[in-house]
């Protein structure tokens, strides 16, 4: 029965003859008014006699192959289509009829024998050379169970029913299981009833229903129905019904109805502003977004019927633009669908399947659909799919059973996920009423979220997808972002942390015993270049850096008589406050020494203008380690310095490189960074000091000293 939801995309045509027997003339009127049922006995009387006639009239068989397929006779379609192979008259096309009907009659080892001789009779067709191509795939796909399982959604006596869709706590679907009342309601083409919606209450007592009534029906054909994620708007596929002057039906193309339901009343229906009598528009259903997905076989598509989008704009529904090839091919797509998962599902006959539609499914709109799988695909026409992609349980429909449409449950094993996303400060204050962007990397599908007054989402992931969630910064807040793989059950906590784009930095000097330096100067450095100088007193400290100095000085210095030089390396971070206070102590040169523990400390020499460690240091390094290791509680002192054979500004910067790559290598060696200090003096204070110095001398002054302190 779905079939007629299709296949009034395209004109049925059918040859004709001038020279027309009266049974040929009656059978050819019959499937003009798509009488397909009682036509095809009618056509194949006709290919009997003329098989055994002198001169056969091949149009008639290929006319009772038309039939029979549209009957959904596809044994008989089968028997007539071998007749036509043996005549040698075969067309392109009734080489890919036959293809499809070995597919649907379960006869896929024939397939490649076919497509043989459908090659070497038209070398030349893409189409065959398709098939030939993709029989390989479409055998190994036969073989190949998904996760899936199926069974029966229940049991009816009489008539068909598909396209369910949950809705209220129940399902509303389509079925032919009535006559209610429309004026030659029996269906020509398969001698059962129009299709009506009809609605299940209730999700739990499924075999009562009753017609839906939220909706006026239509004449004569409705469904099937699509609903908005909130269930106020409804898209319904509809015929648009012509009654000739002598009161026999007829039907043009398919066209889609919207609907805004309120309080279970509809509106009145408007209709969708692309519906065109010159060709089909139907299957409608929403995404995420609230855009319109449907199937239409207007011009200029890529064969066939394909899938479009309409997005909702300004009050009005957009051009509609053609998904392209990696969703529609020269076959046909339709019956599509939108998870809550934000994953396209839809029925092809294009792609490369087990036979008549089969269900697949397109993840990202940058990639092709993948076949869904064994059971949920058959060798007969599987459409209508609904799933829930959180809990692994949806509704097909398919006509797997003697060709009659019946709905089928699905489910598939999913994992119990959650996340909880936390957006705070780096100092973990919440970022309350903040937007997070959510965005699935496997679908591409984006979604915002406002966190709670303690800075919270809860988002329910699809399993094993990987998300990124980003925070765009706001205020004095700056942007962050994360990245997260889902593919273990339970709730996955999420931290996105945020930076401070503003510091309120202060730099406090201080002696050994936390007591303000009166008098010390104070040098700003970046990259061994002065920025400037000052000199504080007691009254000015803490002393204020603005933002300008903050983002163009990497360190300060302070000096002062009977005091050793103290520095300060500014990190690019800092410490995750609003405000914070940075101290430089300065010992005193007389109390140094009794911080000086039993542990020897060591000192290793660099060559000239470099700051990279020779193997001599290294060996020196190594020993050093060797020594100390297995004192965890130990802490130490580098100091860094140069000779004066460069000015001081880049000595400074020198002996800050030296500094650096020391403290780097010991904490390589295991050692905490957290128990290591660091000064860096240039070319201040010399080992040696000499007026003529010999390399020996120079050699002695460019050096770093290691100590053990207490």
């Amino acid at each position: 029965m779905k079939r007629l939801f299709f296949l009034f995309f395209f004109l049925i045509l059918t040859s004709l003859s001038f020279s027309q027997s009266l049974k040929e003339k009656y059978a050819q009127k019959l499937s003009s008014e798509l009488r397909f049922t009682e036509a095809y006995p009618v056509w194949s009387e006709l290919s009997e006699k003329t098989l055994k006639a002198k001169n056969q009239n091949w149009s008639i068989l290929r006319n009772t192959i038309t039939a029979a397929y549209n009957a959904e006779k596809y044994k008989e379609a089968l028997f007539w289509s071998q007749k036509l192979a043996r005549s040698n008259k075969m067309e392109e096309k009734d080489w890919i009829k036959y293809l499809s009907v070995l597919q649907i009659t379960n006869k896929h080892s024939r397939l490649s024998l076919v497509a043989d001789s459908a090659a070497q009779s038209y070398p030349q067709s893409k189409l065959i050379q398709s098939w030939k191509k993709n029989i390989p795939l479409i055998l190994q796909q036969l073989t190949e169970i998904s996760e899936y399982s199926i069974a029966s959604f229940r049991n009816i006596k009489s008539g068909e029913e598909f396209c369910a869709v949950p809705y209220q706590g129940g399902y509303v679907l389509v079925s032919n299981r009535r006559n209610t009342g429309f004026v030659n309601r029996n269906y020509s083409w398969t001698g059962q009833f129009f299709t009506d919606l009809v609605a299940i209450d209730k999700s739990d007592d499924i075999s009562q229903d009753e017609l839906w009534k939220e909706i006026k029906r239509t004449n004569p054909h409705d469904g099937p129905i699509a609903f908005s994620s909130d269930n106020k708007i409804a898209i319904l596929t509809v015929n648009n019904p012509e009654i000739d002057k002598i009161n026999k039906v007829k039907f043009s193309r398919l066209l889609l109805k919207i609907y805004r339901i309120n309080e279970g009343k509809s509106s009145e229906a408007e209709q969708f502003q692309f519906n065109d009598k010159a060709y089909s528009v139907g299957h409608g259903v929403f995404d995420l977004q609230g855009n319109l997905i449907f199937a239409s076989d207007k011009p200029g598509g890529l064969g066939g019927v394909d899938l479009y989008k309409s997005e909702w704009k300004d009050g009005k529904w957009s051009e509609p633009v053609n998904l392209g090839d990696k969703v529609n091919t020269v076959g046909d797509e339709l019956f599509p669908y939108v998870s809550n998962g934000g994953i396209l599902y839809f029925s092809s006959n294009g792609w490369p399947g087990n036979g008549g539609l089969d269900v697949f499914y397109q993840e990202n709109q940058n990639t092709e659909p993948k076949h869904i799988g064994n059971p949920i695909n058959s060798c007969a026409d599987d459409f209508g799919i609904y799933i829930d992609e959180f809990t692994g349980k949806g509704l097909l429909s398919s006509n797997r059973n003697a060709f009659k449409d019946e709905i089928y449950t699905i489910s598939k094993p999913v994992l119990d996920i959650d996340a909880e996303v936390f957006l705070s400060t780096c100092d973990n204050k919440p970022l309350s009423f903040k937007n997070i962007l959510v965005t699935n990397l496997k679908t591409t599908i984006e979604q915002t979220y406002t966190t709670d007054e303690n800075g919270k989402i809860s988002v329910r992931p699809l399993q094993n997808s990987t998300y990124q969630f980003d925070f765009i910064g706001e205020g004095n807040m700056e942007a962050c972002s994360t990245v997260k793989t889902f593919d273990a059950e339970g709730t996955i906590q999420v931290k996105l942390s945020s930076n401070y784009k503003d510091y309120k930095t202060s730099v406090q000097i201080a002696d050994e015993n936390g007591e303000k330096i009166d008098g010390a100067e104070i040098t700003y450095y970046a990259k061994g270049t002065i920025i400037k100088k000052t000199v504080v007193s007691k009254d000015n400290l803490p002393l204020e850096i603005t933002a300008q100095e903050l983002a163009e000085t990497d360190s300060i210095t302070a000096n002062k008589i009977n005091f050793q030089m103290g520095t300060l390396v500014l990190s690019e971070n800092g410490d995750c406050n609003a405000e914070r206070i940075l101290t430089i102590v300065m010992k005193s040169s007389s109390g140094s020494s009794s911080n000086v523990a039993e542990f020897e400390g060591t000192i290793i020499y660099f060559d000239l203008n470099s700051s990279f460690h020779n193997v001599k240091n290294l060996k020196e390094l190594d020993a050093f380690i060797k020594k100390i290791k297995g004192e965890p509680s130990l802490k130490f002192k580098v100091v860094s310095h140069c000779d004066r054979r460069e000015t001081d500004q880049y000595n400074i910067w020198l002996s800050k490189r030296r500094m650096i790559r020391t403290i780097d290598y010991l904490v390589s060696k295991g050692i905490s960074k957290r128990n290591i200090t660091g000064e860096f003096r240039g070319e201040r204070e010399p080992d040696i000091r000499c007026v003529t110095c010999s390399e020996e001398e120079f050699t002695k002054n460019r050096r770093t000293i290691i100590s053990v302190l207490k």
